[in-house]
């Protein structure tokens, strides 16, 4: 018999009703207002193009700021030509963005991605400060119910040769999917395997943002690494790979921290690899560079997304950062094998900013 969906009231689940689709860097249960052709209204009528460009983030690696590129690149190359001159741009964080083997990746057309990739002890960190702060929807439910739908059956769907967003045969989303099955895999890690003497017990009726405040640091980075294992960590591995072993040749990865420090020649070097033509590609970077750190929209999207932000709104008050990515380090060593700082060592991603120990100087 399954466990039962406990319905509780927690400090977390009030938090549920002041968070709307536009508040999270990623909010993924209800992107009515993705950057999409329909639903921007740039509709890709020109069916001979011949080409496809996809900015392609996994959770917590930079998904909102693929978002707001992609809707303000497409904006420009609209208001300049009064048409979308066949550029078919997209941030399929459902589709491509949750890969984890060629097929998931099979575009019908020539298609370049910037993949964006983030220092994995940085991106755990960031990820357990995040969810704690209860910062999206789909972490309101409980273990109980994750275990439940866990149990059924989820293959990627495809349409046309290409993946569709969907599980095989049903109305869920596949991301949906993968992410319950994480919120299970740490409700039954809590009880038995590498972790159980770490983490407590997981309860049937709490959610994973009341779990991580119940429980301590060590504890919280743990289950987060078992979370976001394969909900992250495997498809940033795998894009990764799949880009570097020379498929496309006019795609790319990036670091997170080359968005925040190196902005606009980040997005030069992203252009110049699509090999965007002109005047389009002039259009697409005025755009893109709107999202940078450095101008008004970029830093208003980046505070309002930002991790810091979502813990000030939900009043937590946490270790630095620099310190949990100490903590992450010890812990990799101990119960993870070693797999983040290999695969730290894989994608070149230094870990930056106030996830960085504080140099001499800085002191």
């Amino acid at each position: 018999m399954g466990l039962q969906d406990g319905k509780v009231e927690s400090a977390c689940t009030h938090q549920l009703d002041d968070i709307s689709s536009d508040v999270a860097e990623d909010t993924l249960a209800d992107m009515s207002d993705g950057c999409t052709l329909l639903q921007l209204g740039l509709q890709h009528t020109n069916s001979s193009a011949s080409q496809e460009y996809h900015l392609v983030a996994q959770h917590k690696t930079g998904s909102g700021e693929a978002e707001m590129a992609c809707e303000r690149m497409k904006t420009s190359i609209h208001t300049l030509f009064e048409q979308p001159l066949g550029v078919f741009i997209d941030a399929p964080w459902d589709t491509l963005g949750v890969a984890t083997n060629q097929a998931m990746m099979h575009r019908n057309k020539p298609s370049c991605i910037a993949h964006f990739n983030r220092n994995p002890f940085e991106l755990l960190v960031s990820g357990y400060l995040y969810h704690k702060a209860g910062s999206e929807p789909w972490l309101f439910q409980s273990f109980g119910s994750a275990l439940n739908k866990s149990v059924e059956s989820c293959q990627p769907d495809y349409r046309n040769g290409q993946m569709s967003g969907f599980c095989k045969g049903s109305e869920t989303r596949y991301w949906d999917h993968i992410y319950t099955f994480g919120l299970a895999q740490v409700y039954m890690e809590s009880r038995e395997g590498d972790f159980a003497d770490l983490l407590p017990d997981a309860k049937p009726d709490e959610n994973f943002c009341d779990y991580l405040r119940r429980v301590d640091p060590d504890a919280g980075l743990a289950a987060q690494f078992i979370w976001a294992y394969n909900t992250t960590l495997a498809p940033m591995q795998f894009t990764n790979s799949y880009i570097q072993s020379g498929f496309q040749s006019c795609s790319l990865s990036v670091c997170y921290e080359d968005l925040m420090d190196n902005c606009n020649a980040t997005w030069h070097r992203i252009l110049q690899t699509w090999q965007v033509e002109e005047p389009q590609r002039s259009a697409m970077f005025r755009g893109a560079v709107k999202t940078c750190p450095d101008a008004k929209d970029g830093a208003m999207g980046v505070e309002k997304h930002s991790t810091r932000s979502k813990m000030a709104l939900a009043g937590i008050v946490s270790e630095r950062e620099y310190k949990l990515v100490s903590r992450a380090r010890k812990l990799d060593k101990v119960y993870m094998h070693e797999r983040l700082a290999t695969l730290e060592h894989e994608l070149g991603c230094a870990v930056t900013g106030k996830y960085a120990e504080p140099s001499t100087a800085d002191n």
